[in-house]
């Protein structure tokens, strides 16, 4: 199942992330992690949803660990094989065994929310856009500035390319 823990993000995610929520909750903005780390085989599952059939996606989500979901559930949740979220690449390099991404989500009444009109705090800013925007000021790349945003999602700004296994293998 994909990690929670702030533990598997890489040092300085760990350091960006620790800015990032305190400058978050300064804002007036409760946010849970949703996700840090995944494997390969879960990141393979969570691309396969809404561009398979549900069979296929739940015999990949039984290979990865993950629950099987409904048909109604088979929507499409990431945009890409080659996440910062794989971690424990078998390429040799010790520091790929750490997340290098974390994703959140708003929480409204204790409850998380992916609304990305709210604005909890009633500062007149979306609060997923001023979560981006904080995020940027905490030396992150925000997945709202993506070509298809994906607001809650945050990752390292890295100088070089991250070597390793794209994971566009097929079971």
């Amino acid at each position: 199942m994909p990690s929670r823990f702030k533990s598997d993000l890489t040092d300085s995610m760990q350091a960006k992330y620790n800015k990032f929520a305190v400058a978050m909750l300064s804002k007036g903005l409760n946010f849970i992690l949703t996700c840090t780390a995944r494997t390969v085989d879960e990141q393979i599952a969570l691309y396969a949803q809404g561009r398979k059939i549900v069979t296929e996606v739940n015999k990949l989500r039984q290979i990865a660990g993950l629950a099987p979901i409904k048909e109604s559930q088979n929507n499409v949740v990431t945009w890409t094989l080659n996440s910062k979220h794989i971690v424990n690449l078998d390429d040799g390099n010790p520091d790929n065994n750490k997340s290098r991404a974390f994703d959140i989500a708003l929480v409204i009444n204790k409850k998380p929310h992916w609304d990305m009109k709210a604005d909890v705090n009633e500062d007149q800013i979306s609060d997923y856009m001023q979560a981006g925007a904080i995020g940027e000021a905490c030396g992150l790349r925000w997945g709202g500035r993506f070509p298809k945003p994906d607001y809650p999602h945050f990752e390292g700004i890295e100088t070089g390319s991250r070597p390793g296994r794209t994971a566009g293998v097929t079971k």
